[in-house]
């Protein structure tokens, strides 16, 4: 039968819109849809949204290249990450985004193209096998870094 306009959604995106641009929370309007013959609604989105996340598809992908390929720590992948300036004490060794994130493509139900890892691999070294994936799918027009190629390619 189709399609029918089903109104907005308000949705929010964290993250940096670029590489090395400042940590923003966004606000984005989702356009709703009803299917007429089975009732079912469709929410249609820009590249780079990541069902149930708050982060966008680039900043997960940026956070995760900046971990298991810079090696970094994770307080300063957060810092570069994350829009959010003000972190409670519990929080400042750490990032339980980050590896909520490692342990979600560990378990195949966070960026599915990337190919499993065996079972005693650290989390650094899932962040990095995730980054180098989600990088072979940027375009390629030469001299990007894994970290932008990686935000890149999450878009992707």
């Amino acid at each position: 039968m189709g399609l029918h306009g089903h109104g907005l959604r308000e949705r929010h995106q964290w993250g940096p819109a670029e590489v090395g641009g400042v940590p923003a929370l966004v606000g984005i309007l989702l356009r709703r849809y009803l299917c007429r013959s089975c009732g079912a609604v469709i929410v249609v989105g820009p590249r780079g949204l990541v069902r149930r996340r708050l982060y966008s598809a680039g900043a997960i992908a940026l956070a995760l290249a900046l971990y298991g390929v810079a090696g970094l720590a994770p307080a300063e992948v957060r810092r570069r990450v994350s829009p959010l300036r003000i972190v409670g004490a519990t929080a400042a060794a750490g990032w339980a985004s980050l590896r909520r994130w490692c342990r979600a493509v560990r378990a195949r139900r966070l960026f599915l193209a990337v190919r499993a890892l065996p079972a005693d691999a650290t989390l650094r070294q899932v962040a990095a096998r995730a980054a180098t994936t989600l990088a072979a799918f940027a375009p390629s027009s030469g001299g990007l870094t894994v970290e932008s190629a990686a935000f890149i390619g999450a878009s992707m």
